[in-house]
């Protein structure tokens, strides 16, 4: 979908069977995510190599530092869903996760599709998830009180490409 790119010294590109190790390992060190969420996270990682989801990854010297896997919402005219965006956390804090969403955006609107929506936890330790849907434009628009379990709610957020 994305079919690789240059961003400056970054590589933008869709991801090959190969990164997987790569993914898991951003996925398990981040510490942001549960077992059960990497298990899935990867689970969906394997449909996206069967062509079920759209998989981005951005490499700088030859190193995947971070990916996003993303999908149209099925029954929508133009909605689309990111599922996942993760930043192996050695290399976060260098823009990797903003060309990342940013090439999510563009194979987006390269398909037709007018706006991404994303979940994530309401959880005090997703603050800096949170922080970065705001700063790139997302707008949260829904919350569901204990969604994930008791005192973890389910944010939701939705972002208009224009």
């Amino acid at each position: 979908m994305c079919n690789g790119r240059w961003s400056g010294l970054l590589h933008v590109r869709d991801l090959v069977a190969n990164d997987r190790g790569a993914v898991a390992e951003a996925l398990t060190l981040s510490l942001a995510f549960s077992e059960d969420e990497v298990r899935v996270a990867l689970d969906m990682f394997d449909g996206g190599m069967n062509g079920d989801y759209a998989l981005v990854g951005v490499e700088d010297e030859g190193s995947l530092r971070g990916y996003a896997c993303f999908g149209k919402a099925v029954l929508s005219r133009s909605s689309w869903y990111l599922y996942w965006i993760c930043v192996h956390p050695a290399s976060q804090g260098r823009g990797y996760g903003r060309a990342i969403e940013a090439a999510v955006e563009e194979s987006v609107r390269a398909a037709g599709g007018e706006r991404l929506v994303l979940e994530t936890s309401g959880r005090t330790d997703y603050e800096r998830s949170r922080r970065f849907y705001d700063g790139a434009g997302f707008t949260l628009v829904g919350q569901i009180p204990d969604f994930f379990k008791p005192g973890d709610d389910c944010l939701i957020y939705c972002k208009v490409l224009a």
